[in-house]
C-alpha cells in the first residue's frame, strides 16, 4: 500500500510536469513559434546564461510600440522575474533536496509528502507572481502584447525546467 501512494504521489508531481513536456514537442505549428523567437538568443545557453540574460531575451523577443512603453514593461517585468527566479531557484533545491533524499527512484512516504506539498507551494507561488504581473501590464500594453510576453517567459521556463529535470530519476 504505502509503495502505491509513493507512485501516486510522484506521478502527480510528474503530471504537473507533463504540460510543460508535451506542450515543448516540435510540431509544425511549435515549430513556426519557436522561429519566431530569436534563435540565436537561445542557442547554447545553459541554466546560469538563461537566468543572467532572461531579461534581455524578453525585451529582444517583444514587439514594444515605443520606448516609454519598454519602460513602463520593465518597471512590472523586473519585481516579477525577480520572484520568479527566486520560484525557480527554490525548485531547483527542492529537486536536489530530492535527488539526495531518494536512492535509485526510492523515497520515504515522509519525504515523498514533503516534497509534494513544497513542489505544490511553489506552483501557487508562481502562479500567483504571473497573475499579478499579467493583470498589471493591461496598464501599459494590449493583452495580445501581454500574452505574448507571458509566452516568451513560459518558453524560457522550459528550458530551465528542461535543465534541472533532465537528471532527477522518477520515482519507482
Amino acid at each position: 500500500m504505502n509503495r502505491l501512494i509513493r507512485k501516486v504521489s510522484m506521478l502527480v508531481l510528474v503530471a504537473g510536469l507533463l504540460p510543460v513536456s508535451a506542450w515543448a514537442q516540435d510540431t509544425a505549428p511549435a515549430a513556426q513559434a519557436k522561429a519566431e523567437m530569436k534563435t540565436d538568443a537561445l542557442s547554447g545557453l545553459g541554466r546560469e546564461d538563461l537566468e543572467n540574460r532572461r531579461q534581455e531575451i524578453v525585451v529582444a523577443n517583444m514587439k514594444f510600440s515605443n520606448d516609454d512603453q519598454k519602460t513602463k514593461f520593465l518597471a512590472i517585468y523586473v519585481p516579477y522575474q525577480e520572484k520568479l527566479m527566486n520560484n525557480l531557484k527554490q525548485r531547483k533545491k527542492l529537486l536536489d533536496d530530492y535527488g539526495n533524499a531518494q536512492q535509485n527512484g526510492v523515497i520515504s512516504d515522509a519525504d515523498a509528502t514533503k516534497l509534494l506539498n513544497a513542489n505544490l507551494l511553489l506552483d501557487r507561488n508562481r502562479v500567483l507572481a504571473e497573475s499579478t504581473y499579467l493583470h498589471a501590464l493591461k496598464s501599459v500594453m494590449p493583452m495580445e502584447q501581454a500574452l505574448r510576453a507571458y509566452q516568451i517567459d513560459e518558453r524560457l521556463n522550459v528550458f530551465y525546467l528542461n535543465d534541472i529535470l533532465g537528471t532527477i530519476h522518477l520515482a519507482k
